[in-house]
């Protein structure tokens, strides 16, 4: 199976970045393939309507970051919580994402906070974010409170106590994420799931 995660952070080196490279080293430790779209780096210019158009150079710029969620079997959604929101460069980036490349494939999405915070970007982007991309949000989600403490390694036992039960947690919802990657592929290839006549969704 093949992943890819979506750090929403603006910031470079970020704890949300951390967190998404953890995440994807552990798949890959599982012997999948997987990659990390960093938005702290990226440098993803502001949508505009010039993303229609095949032969601008904004298309073209946004072409290697969409053939990346096309070519994935599942997504992870990385954002950190700024003043209880997602942060704009991940909203940004899902404006790009169209079912073309994203419907119907499961996506864990994964909230970060420096505190105890961290609820509130998973709220947003279930309600929000999958309309017109039909990502398939699975039911379980990931959480990581005072992220500078936490998954700075990959010892399952933990630093300390809340580093070990983050570590088991994901751990967990990685297995989850990766039993829907392997139900949903078939499905998608073996039905026709984008009617022309209905390209957004509801």
């Amino acid at each position: 199976m093949k992943f890819v995660a979506l750090s929403g952070s603006h910031r470079t080196d970020s704890e949300s970045s951390k967190v998404a490279h953890w995440l994807i080293d552990h798949l890959k430790g599982k012997g999948h393939e997987g990659s990390v779209i960093d938005l702290g780096k990226a440098d993803i210019p502001l949508w505009s309507t010039d993303a229609w158009d095949q032969d601008s150079e904004l298309s073209a710029f946004m072409k290697p970051f969409l053939k990346q969620v096309d070519e994935a079997d599942a997504l992870i959604l990385v954002s950190p919580e700024w003043a209880g929101m997602v942060p704009g460069a991940l909203k940004n980036f899902l404006l790009y994402v169209s079912g073309h490349v994203a419907a119907y494939k499961p996506t864990l999405i994964v909230g970060v906070s420096s505190g105890r915070g961290g609820i509130y970007p998973v709220n947003e982007l279930r309600v929000s974010s999958y309309k017109n991309t039909r990502l398939s949000f699975i039911p379980d989600n990931l959480i990581v409170q005072v992220c500078e403490t936490v998954m700075n390694d990959h010892d399952m036992d933990g630093a300390n106590a809340d580093d070990k039960e983050i570590k088991k947690r994901s751990a967990h919802v990685l297995n989850v994420l990766v039993a829907y990657a392997k139900a949903l592929k078939p499905m998608r290839e073996e039905n026709d799931l984008i009617h022309p006549d209905y390209p957004f969704g509801v």
